[in-house]
């Protein structure tokens, strides 16, 4: 019996946590590989059923492109009336909290576009951005041009950067979304971008760039001069008649204090605020 007894117990400490890992994780359609930290307050959101599929979004994708994407060629592919708002280079101390506080007083979602060396400075600021429901991508740990790297320095960008952010929420965040820094290899014609494209494939990750760049960090504290670039771009092109990629950036003042009256520019324009997700999925996974 003292024999029986010593078989079984260790069993038991091994099957019931499991059984019990399993009851609490194991029906969520994302997979979450790192330890979550409760005494942190940290634990893993579970999929917005309001948001896309974003697996069944890149199988259609897939299916549809050799090399999917949205907004590089300075169109996004779908035509609607949506702006979907896209932050990069953060996050940053100084500037990200007010941002967050504009977007949540407005009620709206946002896609940051993160560097693994600032989510490492402030992962506190990272939490807050995933917690209030906005959407994180990689836009590589340095903010090095892809079109000076081998495929194994892009794929150690990307990666130092997921672990980055996996590190600082304390489970693991599947970004499938990505913006190259420069918007290189695309804009700069070098020889990279056949060699960027097989790495983000790989990575199972969509390149995103932009229809719309006020140039905000050339606005040194001139919120007003943000504004006026917005309001030019919707002007020529017809912009009006398609969906747009918004880039702003995440680390400058006249970003921050302009956001408020960018969203009411496009709200009194009959601009629709979407996801970048919400783009893809209308672009590869439409009717």
């Amino acid at each position: 019996m003292v024999r029986r007894i010593l078989f079984v117990l260790p069993v038991l400490l091994i099957v019931v946590p499991f059984s019990f890992w399993v009851a609490l994780y194991g029906s969520s359609e994302r997979v979450y590989t790192r330890a979550v930290l409760p005494e942190a307050g940290i634990f893993p959101e579970p999929p917005d059923p309001s948001q896309p599929d974003m697996g069944r979004v890149r199988d259609a994708a897939i299916a549809k492109d050799s090399w999917p994407d949205l907004a590089v060629h300075g169109k996004t592919g779908t035509s609607g009336h949506s702006i979907a708002l896209t932050f990069d280079d953060g996050p940053d101390p100084g500037t990200t909290p007010r941002i967050l506080d504009s977007l949540r007083e407005h009620d709206l979602k946002a896609t940051f576009f993160v560097l693994g060396r600032r989510v490492e400075a402030r992962p506190g600021l990272l939490r807050r951005i995933v917690k209030e429901g906005h959407t994180i991508g990689n836009h590589t740990y340095n903010h090095t041009d892809m079109s000076d790297l081998s495929q194994k320095g892009m794929r150690v960008e990307l990666r130092r950067t997921q672990a980055a952010v996996d590190d600082a929420l304390g489970y693991h965040y599947p970004m499938v979304l990505m913006r190259p820094p420069y918007g290189n290899p695309y804009f700069d014609g070098s020889d990279a971008l056949p060699e960027f494209r097989k790495v983000v494939r790989d990575q199972g990750l969509f390149p995103i760039l932009w229809t719309i760049d006020p140039r905000d960090y050339m606005r040194g504290g001139r919120p007003e001069g943000v504004l006026r670039g917005i309001v030019r771009a919707d002007e020529t092109g017809r912009k009006g008649e398609r969906d747009q990629v918004l880039l702003l950036h995440d680390t400058h003042r006249q970003t921050a204090h302009a956001l408020p009256q960018i969203i009411d520019h496009y709200e009194r324009s009959g601009r629709q605020f979407a996801d970048v997700g919400e783009l893809l999925a209308d672009k590869y996974a439409g009717p």
